[in-house]
């Protein structure tokens, strides 16, 4: 008679279940709770870039990217200026077909001016502008060139179909679809990975990585998202995205012992902005409070 079947099956029978993970049951957990408070779906992912812990809601789900778009721009940009196709110091005029007239700084554009591809980039992080944006994408070939530059590098899961002025089209035809990422959408874990290699220095040299970290750690925009759930002065290299019912915010962000984690949080639908950006900080304030080490 054969005992070896029932003998193994009583040893998995009896093998302890795995130990819970308390710190990502509470960011999940912030995460659930904060859906029911804006009425929005919520995805979360986040990742401490030293030990690789991962902890995830909704991670593989696609999101309207909005302008967190800005950061895979910013990467072809760079990938671009490193191959030398692209030049910092170089200018162009800027165009009365240029300028986008949604853009917290679109009245410092004037038709005919002229504005370097530093310059650009800067205002396109910092401030989220829309004309840089596009100016660039122009250069760069296209929102398919973008999206080439991703692929080339590994970057999966990020798709870059449209520049600012074909978002407005793209919501006029269909704002559901828009709004669900049917194009320029990401998942929140695609972002988070894109995010840590950008940090690790794995997609451009350190000198281009460098330009996009200082930018996005004067980040303009995200007040009342990821940096108000966390403690005052806090570092965050950061980039938010906002349209319609969508309102996003990604970055990274340096614990009391030098650590680093990043942080992606896109949210989608609910009536109410301000309870879209509280979400935000409250999954910020969990995973904060999982993640930094007690004093």
């Amino acid at each position: 008679m054969n005992f070896a079947l029932p003998i193994v099956l009583f040893a998995l029978a009896a093998a302890p279940e795995p130990a819970a993970d308390p710190a990502g049951a509470s960011i999940v957990r912030a995460a659930v709770e904060a859906e029911k408070s804006a009425g929005a779906a919520i995805g979360v992912s986040v990742l401490h870039l030293e030990s690789g812990r991962h902890i995830a809601h909704r991670g593989g789900d696609t999101f309207q990217m909005a302008s967190v778009f800005k950061v895979p721009v910013a990467i072809a940009v760079l990938d671009a200026v490193e191959k030398g196709t692209l030049r910092l110091d170089q200018d162009v005029e800027i165009r009365q077909s240029d300028r986008r007239e949604i853009g917290p700084i679109d009245d410092d554009w004037k038709p005919g001016m002229r504005a370097t591809v530093e310059h650009m980039v800067d205002v396109m992080l910092v401030y989220s502008d829309n004309t840089a944006a596009d100016k660039l994408i122009e250069m760069l070939g296209g929102p398919a060139a973008v999206e080439r530059a991703l692929t080339a590098r590994g970057l999966t899961g990020i798709r870059v179909s449209l520049d600012e002025k074909g978002m407005g089209a793209a919501m006029k035809k269909d704002l559901a679809a828009f709004e669900r990422g049917a194009q320029n959408g990401a998942s929140p874990d695609a972002m988070a990975r894109t995010l840590a290699r950008l940090f690790r220095g794995e997609l451009l040299p350190r000198l281009r990585t460098d330009f996009i970290l200082d930018a996005m750690r004067r980040c303009a925009t995200g007040g009342k998202r990821l940096r108000a759930g966390l403690p005052k002065g806090t570092e965050v290299r950061d980039k938010t995205g906002t349209v319609r019912s969508c309102s996003n915010d990604v970055g990274i962000v340096t614990l009391p012992d030098g650590k680093h984690l990043v942080v992606v949080v896109f949210v989608r639908g609910g009536a109410e902005a301000a309870l879209r950006d509280a979400a935000i900080a409250s999954v910020a304030r969990a995973a904060w409070e999982a993640f930094a080490p007690a004093r």
